[in-house]
């Protein structure tokens, strides 16, 4: 089984999947993959980002995988699929195709054992988790013994993580001739101001899972060289812990910005996750062999999940430092021991 793991991770990590292209071709090769199990398989979700449940029986435990990448980074000295000293390369292999490969292997283990599991196959987790979105609303998923989420945690065992705010924060200004700027007023200079005032919420935490944090992603303004622009945009992300919520996180900003003039519009946002670090779930995957209890500052799939089923948690093979990181890759000890663990975690929330 140990080879069949890697080799899957290699033949997945091969194909492209990120959030502008391949996403539908990994998709088909998991969805082969499954079928030929003979598992129960249901399709759906937004066509441009497909996602399925597969299940054998009633009432097991839920593994939930996403198999998106964000888009491949500069400067990489490794191939997709390189295997070298017990690490194997390639975008996504932590997150998270590393932890569906070793979902797939302890799939077809389960099965072989006749206990009742499914798999949950996202293809849009780095974006919108309209994925999620939908399985939620399957009974696999509301009727699960648990439901695991590998994102890499080293294994360890994430009991909560952090919330995602996606704001668009707007300056207007009026256009002019640059060779009479006095006729306008400039919106980047206007913008500027702004970001100067959320300066106190852009200061990095000493406590990064438990505090909120603000980023400027992204800044767009002007059209031209020599027109004083009348809008300019920043994208604002920001992280938050459980018990805030977005609306609250919205409030904070408006208050820091005071009396200034402008517009801020929410694009898209995820609750904070939080469970109790002593349910059943928890409770079995550290008897079972899994890492300590850590708290998380990335957002996964299990604050949606969570709305329907009281046992959610995260733990899955791979350093969350190598999400999104130049020469990605996961140790081969650590894929097995993923591998290991969710079979007994299947074995153990069995009905």
């Amino acid at each position: 089984m140990a080879k069949e793991l890697v080799r899957n991770l290699i033949e997945m990590l091969r194909v492209r999947s990120d959030t502008n292209e391949g996403k539908h071709e990994l998709f088909e090769l998991v969805l082969g993959k499954l079928q030929e199990m003979g598992l129960d398989i249901s399709v759906g979700g937004v066509r441009e980002s497909p996602a399925l449940v597969a299940s054998h029986g009633e009432g097991g435990i839920a593994f939930s995988a996403h198999i998106d990448t964000v888009p491949v980074g500069e400067d990489w000295t490794r191939e997709d699929g390189e295997v070298e000293a017990g690490r194997i390369y390639g975008l996504g292999a932590a997150d998270m195709k590393g932890g569906a490969a070793a979902m797939l292997s302890a799939a077809r283990t389960l099965l072989e054992e006749d206990v009742p599991f499914c798999i949950l196959i996202t293809t849009d987790e780095e974006e919108l988790m309209t994925g999620a979105d939908f399985l939620v609303k399957r009974p696999e998923v509301q009727h699960a013994s648990a439901v695991l989420v590998g994102e890499p945690t080293d294994l360890k065992v994430a009991w909560k993580e952090k919330g995602i705010s996606r704001l668009t924060l707007t300056a207007h200004g009026t256009a002019a001739h640059a060779s009479m700027p006095w006729n306008g007023d400039n919106a980047i200079i206007r913008m500027a101001r702004l970001l100067d005032r959320l300066s106190p919420m852009l200061t990095v935490p000493s406590g990064p899972t438990d505090d909120l944090t603000l980023v400027v992603s992204t800044i767009k303004g002007g059209t031209r060289n020599n027109i004083v622009p009348e809008r300019c945009d920043a994208q604002l992300n920001a992280r938050f812990p459980y018990p805030l919520t977005a609306r609250e996180v919205r409030e904070q900003i408006m208050h820091t910005l005071g009396d200034a003039e402008y517009d801020i519009v929410m694009q898209y946002e995820l609750p904070a996750f939080e469970t109790s670090p002593d349910t059943k779930l928890i409770r079995e995957l550290l008897d079972a062999g899994s890492g300590e209890l850590i708290s998380v500052p990335y957002a996964t799939e299990a604050a949606i999940y969570s709305a329907v089923n009281p046992l959610v948690t995260v733990c899955g093979p791979g350093s969350p430092n190598m999400a999104h990181s130049k020469d990605e890759y996961v140790e081969r000890f650590q894929l097995e021991s993923a591998y290991r663990l969710y079979c007994e975690l299947g074995r153990r929330l069995h009905g």
